[in-house]
């Protein structure tokens, strides 16, 4: 907290953006002291990692509720609240604020220059994959507790039971547990007939090799599991996979459905690959589906999202 009252005082700021559970907490303090407008950028629901850290069950309780606090206390103190989604919006709304009147559902977006399906050679990509002629279906992201891995593997293993040669593509890794997401992997493996060869593991990669990954795809995933940190989410993967023209299929989560509910197949894994196998048939309307949901993409390009976030800044100190 004192280098944040530091810096403050020392630059003489305006307003401070901050964002995460203690320096959230702090510069809420360090605002209200000194009379400096504060907005907290709420990404998460930050309670809901404790899973994570594999905490025991019978401290879960406690540990929630000391984190629920200092939610509470630091919205409460700020200006402004700013949710990525509505499904967290509200639920900020209805624990901590009890009014809409400072709080602001600013969504996720992407960069649609970098990915550009018109800038990457989709055939090149797979062919440094290895792949020709099957159906890769794509997981891009951090491996965490909120994925549904059985939905991943349960979907691969329909598509092949409806006769589609397909794969399945792995880029992330596990910062938190990667040996645990082996050994689900390996058991998935073995309850769906699985192989080594059905499934392209790349592990972590930088973020601007991610494009292309991406371009190799047929079919991009976003398993999303029960969990309040999932359903609460506005996956950024969403937006950069609308941004490649990629068909989506998703477990059923709020903001992909607000978002892009005409373009994304949502389900349980046995009703999406059905679904999928009909898409799959036929080109003319993948080549359409494509396009409109590159449009969709570009209207949550990052400097869109930028510019809805100044607006909430210019609002706040004028309200000084």
């Amino acid at each position: 907290m004192a280098a944040i009252r530091r810096i403050a005082l020392d630059c003489r700021v305006d307003v401070i953006v901050t964002s995460n559970l203690l320096p959230g907490l702090a510069a809420s303090l360090v605002g209200k002291f000194y009379d400096i407008p504060v907005i907290y950028d709420l990404v998460d629901y930050f309670p809901g990692f404790l899973r994570r850290y594999r905490v025991p069950r019978f401290l879960l309780p406690p540990l929630e509720r000391i984190l629920e606090t200092i939610i509470s206390v630091t919205a409460k103190r700020c200006r402004a609240v700013v949710t990525p989604s509505f499904s967290l919006g509200t639920l900020v709304r209805n624990r901590y604020l009890k009014s809409d009147g400072n709080l602001f559902v600013i969504p996720n977006g992407v960069d649609p220059e970098i990915f550009n399906p018109g800038k990457v050679d989709r055939n090149a990509a797979r062919r440094k994959l290895g792949v020709s002629h099957e159906v890769i279906v794509g997981l891009v992201g951090t491996l965490e507790f909120w994925l549904d891995f059985d939905f991943v593997f349960r979907f691969l293993s329909n598509l092949r039971g409806l006769g589609i040669t397909a794969k399945l593509m792995l880029v992330g890794s596990a910062p938190y547990g990667q040996a645990a997401v082996n050994k689900t992997i390996n058991s998935l493996k073995t309850k769906y007939s699985l192989g080594d060869s059905d499934i392209i593991a790349c592990g972590l990669v930088p973020h601007e090799a991610v494009p292309e990954l991406i371009a190799g795809m047929d079919i991009c995933l976003l398993p999303f599991n029960s969990s309040v940190v999932a359903q609460t989410s506005c996956p950024i993967k969403l937006f950069e996979y609308l941004s490649m023209g990629k068909l989506i299929v998703s477990t059923p989560i709020t903001e992909v459905s607000r978002i892009a509910q005409d373009v994304a197949i949502m389900g349980n894994a046995d009703v999406t690959a059905k679904q999928v196998s009909a898409r799959l048939l036929n080109a003319n309307d993948a080549s359409l589906a494509s396009v409109t949901r590159r449009n969709i993409a570009m209207r949550y390009s990052w400097s869109s999202v930028a510019e809805e976030f100044g607006n909430v800044v210019v609002r706040t100190l004028s309200q000084r």
